[in-house]
């Protein structure tokens, strides 16, 4: 992997990695400073670095009267529930300056998650243009693998939480492992959301919270892909050590990293300075020099 920079198309690893979740925990921006910061991202130096902007559906009203004329790539966060999937999806398609790619919808964690699965990618294949790409979140559980084999079945995504506002909220190195195998046993594109800040694994120093780092999760789709086992993977998922990590991502040629991605698409982050920075720190991303 060069150290290049992110426009150069033999750098695919990081292509679009961090879908901007400004207007979420523990960010919580209001929407108007989260657009216009999105904005300056989106014309600064490290913009292919930079995915989707994501709005709750709740909020889509508020975002159409602070759009502007500029065209923006959008993520809806389907807060409203099913329920509110046919009129949100429209409001957004008939805006022209609104350039939907994706919809993620939770499953319930109570009840039966086949039953909520097979309700809500029915919901998704009566309402979601062709082009529009959908991510199931699924709870961590019991259920949760048959759950994800339906909706790859469909050809739809899924959506794995790893971090919150309570330690429990952030899965251990187990489960993460073994989210990853089964995406990537079923054939399924995945997203991540909340606790990715930094690159790397390790122990907030303010909660105590053990994060996961992206470059642990990218590195994990990885191996899983190469026929790693669950043990191998929560190793990967585990390393704390900065260079190792990346080293191991210079390692990687083009196409494995290409084929990483088409696993691990993205995931949501209300900081895109700390990926910049911590991206840059590790020699992986050029510093912008004034």
């Amino acid at each position: 992997m060069s150290t290049d920079s992110l426009d150069n198309p033999a750098n695919p690893l990081l292509r679009r990695l961090v879908d901007d979740a400004g207007v979420f925990p523990p960010g919580d921006l209001p929407l108007s400073k989260a657009l216009h910061l999105h904005r300056i991202n989106r014309t600064g130096p490290y913009s292919a670095l930079l995915g989707r902007f994501l709005c709750r559906a709740s909020q889509l009203d508020e975002l159409r009267e602070l759009v502007g004329d500029d065209r923006l790539a959008l993520g809806l966060i389907m807060d409203t529930g099913i329920a509110g999937l046919p009129e949100t999806v429209a409001r957004a398609v008939e805006d022209s300056r609104l350039s939907l790619e994706a919809v993620e919808i939770p499953l319930p964690s109570e009840g039966d998650l086949s039953e909520s699965a097979h309700a809500t990618l029915h919901a998704l294949q009566r309402t979601l243009p062709q082009e529009v790409a959908a991510f199931v979140e699924i709870p961590r559980v019991p259920g949760w693998r048959n759950a994800l084999a339906l909706v790859a079945a469909r050809g739809r995504g899924v959506k794995l939480r790893t971090g919150g506002l309570v330690a429990d909220a952030f899965p251990t190195e187990r489960e993460v492992a073994d989210f990853v195998k089964a995406c990537v046993v079923e054939g399924a594109a995945f997203k991540c959301t909340a606790g990715l800040h930094h690159a790397v694994r390790h122990t907030d120093e303010t909660t105590g919270f053990e994060h996961h780092g992206f470059l642990n999760i990218l590195l994990a789709t990885c191996e899983a892909v190469r026929g790693a086992d669950v043990p191998e993977l929560i190793e990967v998922l585990a390393e704390r050590d900065p260079a190792e990590l990346a080293d191991r991502v210079r390692a990687l040629d083009a196409r494995a990293a290409e084929t990483c991605r088409g696993y691990f698409v993205a995931y949501g982050s209300c900081s895109f300075t700390e990926p910049v920075d911590d991206l840059t720190g590790l020699g992986l991303l050029e510093k912008e020099t004034a």
